[in-house]
């Protein structure tokens, strides 16, 4: 693994709660019983001391949590009350003590409540329509509609498809940035193109990889990403860990600014010049880049991260690394004569044209 951030803190808060919520989940199998009974429902996860003291009224139920039990309770008024860990059913029929300083926009009592507690106390909370028959998450300020099956399985294609154009995109433009890189040729324009692209792989395969989790195990039917991309993903966005201004920016800073622009904002390159810490007209911006060598290094086989953040801290620039003797690499912390020679060999061999990086010669998304 790369350990670089390749999604910001919302996303990594809601996918982990999608995946209690995917199909084949006890929780899940409790909420469409939910939903097959035309009930409707209002369940909070979480039993803290701070979300009791928020709930009156009710029952103590304090049994071991069942998708049967679940459905039962819903039939009563109040909201449900879960364990943390799902697996206790605590309290029922309590009514929720909502803070009217909060602002929802929901319109139904049953999700305004749920989107006011939610917000409050940042656990999540569910909310089951009667009438639409729709399940809807509420976690701290972030709001989830789970969609129905022909309509998850007809995004997950559409989303298959735009994935596989994008990887063919990002292949070229991370080819061209790899030859100015080795050629010394890097423009400010060049790293943005690549950025941008490489970032809307990542927002594709994010968004298919949610479509599997809610289609949980009614996703076998789809096709299988090559294990190879989400490597490759990682690998194409070192290009911000290669190019940030660390005199203007500090590293993650950078990452999750750019992770965080919405798709208009990421298709503004003002926007991606400013977040690695360059000026907002970045067509004025005429110096060649110098890359620090963490995406081409990280190409050579069996050279874990760690060995190539220490020769990247050693050397500053791809350049220096690549006009570099073996002596001065086997010099660097875990590297020694037989990485050294390795590494050595491999980027001569990139340099020359004799070997291409592997975004070139890998067809990691040719499913033809």
């Amino acid at each position: 693994m790369l350990r670089i951030p390749t999604e910001n803190h919302k996303e990594r808060e809601l996918v982990a709660t999608l995946k209690l919520l995917s199909p084949g989940t006890s929780l899940r199998e409790g909420i469409d019983f939910i939903i097959q009974s035309n009930t409707g429902g209002l369940i909070v996860v979480g039993d803290t001391p701070e979300i009791l003291n928020l709930t009156e009224g009710g029952f103590r139920i304090n049994c071991s949590y069942t998708p049967t039990r679940l459905s039962e309770l819903a039939k009563m008024d109040g909201a449900i009350i879960l364990s943390s860990d799902m697996k206790r059913i605590v309290r029922a029929n309590v009514t929720l003590m909502l803070n009217t300083a909060i602002v929802s926009n929901e319109t139904g009592l049953r999700h305004r409540a749920a989107e006011k507690f939610a917000k409050e106390t940042g656990h999540i909370v569910l909310a089951v329509s009667r009438r639409r028959n729709t399940l809807t998450l509420y976690t701290g300020n972030q709001r989830y509609i789970f969609r129905e099956r022909p309509v998850l399985i007809s995004g997950a294609n559409q989303a298959m498809l735009i994935l596989r154009q994008y990887v063919k995109t990002m292949q070229h433009i991370v080819a061209t940035l790899n030859w100015a890189e080795l050629n010394g040729t890097v423009t400010l324009s060049n790293v943005i193109t690549a950025i941008q692209v490489c970032e809307r792989v990542r927002r594709t395969e994010h968004e298919l990889n949610r479509y599997r989790i809610e289609l949980g195990t009614e996703a076998q039917s789809l096709q299988l990403i090559p294990s190879e991309l989400s490597t490759e993903i990682e690998r194409a966005l070192l290009i911000i860990k290669d190019y940030y201004r660390e005199e203007e920016r500090d590293e993650y800073q950078a990452y999750e600014l750019i992770l965080e622009l919405d798709a208009a904002d990421l298709a503004m390159e003002s926007n991606i010049s400013e977040a690695l810490g360059y000026p907002q007209d970045f067509r004025d911006y005429v110096e060649t880049l110098a890359p620090r060598g963490y995406r081409m290094l990280s190409q050579i086989p069996h050279i874990p991260m760690r060995i190539v953040q220490h020769i990247v801290q050693n050397f500053k620039t791809l350049d220096a690394i690549i006009t570099s003797n073996i002596d001065a690499l086997q010099n660097v912390e875990g590297v020694g004569k037989t990485r050294a020679t390795a590494i050595k060999e491999a980027l001569v061999q990139m340099k020359t044209g004799t070997s291409q990086p592997q975004v070139l010669t890998l067809p990691i998304f040719d499913w033809d």
